[in-house]
C-alpha cells in the first residue's frame, strides 16, 4: 500500500492476497445446483458450472473435481442434472477467479432418489428377490383377501368396490396404514408380516394412489421390499398410475398397473364364472350325448360281428371235428390190433416166465425137504444114535441139564428107555 497524502492506494497484488485469506477462512459445504458446461481436461480433473434450477436467477459459479472420483459416480451426472456438491471456495490470484473445488457429488431432488432406487434395486436383484423364477402364483379363489392401504383413499375405495362387484361373496382383511412420510415404511411391513401370519388369509394387496416419486419412497423402501420377499402369502403390488414403477413392484409376486386392476387379477368376475360353467356344463352333457351315441353303436357292431364270429367258427369247428374223426378211425384201429398183438406177445411171455419160475421153486422146495428129512431127529436115530428127554419131555443136550436120581426118557430106534441117572461124569478137559 502506498499513501499519496491523504489517500491510501493498494496494489492488485494486496487486494488479491487479501481477498483470498478471506476465502481461505471459508469451511467446506453443501451447494445445489444445475450441472452446464461440463468438460474435462486431460483426464485429471473435470469441470463444470452450477445454476440455480428455477432460472429465475443467472448467477452462476464455477466448479472443478478429480476426474477419477467423478468418473467412479453410478452413474456419472450429465448436463442438465440437478445435484448436490460438497466442497470449499477456492480463489485464484493469478486470474482473481473464484471456482468450487467439489469433493463429493451426488444427485439432488428425483435425482437422488432415483440414485437410491436404482442401489437398492441392484442389491435386490443379486440376491434374487426380484427373479421371476420365486414368483407365485395367485389362488384362484381366495377364503380372504388382505389389503394394505391409507384410512381415506381412492385406491382403498377402488380396490373395494371392484372385488365386491366381481365377487360379492368375498372376504377381506383390511389393515391401515401411512402411505408416505417417515413412518410409512415401517407400519406397512408390520402389516405385511402381520396378514401374512393369518391362515385363512390367501393373497394380500398392497395398494396406494398415484404420486410424485417423493409420495411413493415408502414402497421403494428396503424394509417394506423385505417383507414382501419374506412373506409366505403372495403379494400383489398396486401403487400408482400405470406409469409409476416401485421396488415393490419388482418384488411382489404380481404387479398391477392399477388399484382397480389388481380387484380384477386377486377375485374372478362371478357373472362370467357362472357363463363359463353354465357353457361348460353344456358341453359336457353335449360330449356325453355323443359318447353314448357312438357307444352304442360300437356296441351294436361288436354284437354283429361277435354273432358272425361265433356261427363261423361254430360250422368251422364241426368240420374240423368230422375231419379228425375220419384221420383217427384207422389210426385207432391200428393202434388197437398193435396193442392186442402187444399183449399176447406179453400174456405168453409171462406165462413162460411163471413156469419156469414155478419149476425152479418146485425143484427148490424137493431138495429142501429131502435135506430136512435127512436131518430130521427120527433119521438120526435110525442111524443108531438116542434122544435124550427129561421129565419135561425136553432134550437133554448135556450133564449139567440133570442130577443125579432124575428119570430120564431116552428114545431108540425100536422104542423108549426110562432109566434113572446114578452118576454124572463129565468129559475130561484137554
Amino acid at each position: 500500500m502506498k499513501q499519496y497524502g491523504d489517500r491510501k492506494v493498494y496494489s492488485v497484488r494486496g487486494v488479491v492476497t487479501a481477498v483470498w485469506r478471506r476465502f481461505q477462512d471459508l469451511p467446506s459445504f453443501w451447494l445445489e445446483g444445475e450441472i452446464t458446461n461440463l468438460r474435462g481436461s486431460g483426464g485429471r480433473q473435470v469441470y463444470f458450472t452450477l445454476v440455480d434450477a428455477d432460472h429465475s436467477d443467472p448467477t452462476q459459479i464455477d466448479c472443478q473435481m478429480q476426474a477419477n472420483v467423478f468418473d467412479k459416480l453410478a452413474p456419472p451426472p450429465g448436463e442438465g442434472q440437478l445435484v448436490q456438491a460438497y466442497g470449499r471456495i477456492e480463489f485464484w490470484r493469478g486470474r482473481s477467479t473464484v471456482r468450487v473445488r467439489v469433493e463429493r457429488l451426488e444427485p439432488s431432488g428425483d435425482g437422488l432418489l432415483l440414485a437410491r432406487i436404482a442401489e437398492l434395486r441392484a442389491r435386490l436383484q443379486a440376491e434374487g428377490l426380484t427373479s421371476d423364477a420365486r414368483k407365485r402364483p395367485l389362488p384362484f379363489l381366495p377364503r380372504r383377501i388382505g389389503l394394505i392401504t391409507a384410512r381415506d383413499g381412492a385406491a382403498r375405495a377402488d380396490v373395494i368396490s371392484n372385488i365386491q362387484r366381481r365377487f360379492h361373496g368375498a372376504h377381506l382383511v383390511i389393515v391401515t396404514t401411512l402411505v408416505q412420510g417417515e413412518g410409512a415404511p415401517s407400519e406397512i411391513a408390520s402389516a405385511l408380516r402381520y396378514l401374512d401370519a393369518q391362515p385363512e388369509v390367501d393373497v394380500i394387496i398392497l395398494a396406494r394412489g398415484g404420486g410424485a416419486l417423493e409420495d411413493l419412497m415408502a414402497f421403494n423402501s428396503e424394509i417394506v421390499c423385505r417383507a414382501v420377499a419374506d412373506a409366505t402369502t403372495p403379494v400383489v403390488s398396486a401403487i400408482g398410475h400405470e406409469s409409476d414403477r416401485t421396488l415393490s413392484d419388482d418384488v411382489a409376486d404380481q404387479r398391477a398397473s392399477t388399484p382397480t386392476k389388481a380387484a380384477e387379477m386377486v377375485v374372478p368376475d362371478l357373472a362370467d364364472l357362472q357363463s363359463r360353467i353354465a357353457a361348460a356344463d353344456e358341453r359336457a352333457l353335449a360330449a356325453l350325448r355323443r359318447h353314448a351315441e357312438r357307444a352304442r353303436a360300437r356296441t351294436q357292431d361288436a354284437t354283429r360281428r361277435l354273432a358272425g364270429g361265433l356261427r363261423h367258427a361254430g360250422t368251422a369247428a364241426r368240420h374240423r371235428v368230422d375231419l379228425l374223426g375220419t384221420r383217427m378211425a384207422p389210426a385207432l384201429r391200428r393202434s388197437h390190433q398193435t396193442a392186442t398183438s402187444s399183449t399176447d406177445r406179453a400174456a405168453e411171455r409171462l406165462v413162460r416166465a411163471g413156469q419156469v419160475v414155478v419149476s425152479t421153486a418146485g425143484a427148490r422146495v424137493e431138495r429142501g425137504g429131502a435135506l430136512l428129512e435127512l436131518l430130521s431127529p427120527e433119521r438120526t436115530v435110525e442111524r443108531g444114535y438116542a434122544i435124550v428127554r427129561d421129565g419135561a419131555g425136553q432134550v437133554v443136550g448135556q450133564i449139567t441139564d440133570v442130577a443125579s436120581g432124575r428119570r430120564l426118557a431116552v428114545t431108540l430106534r425100536d422104542g423108549t428107555l426110562d432109566v434113572d441117572v446114578v452118576r454124572a461124569t463129565p468129559k475130561e478137559k484137554l
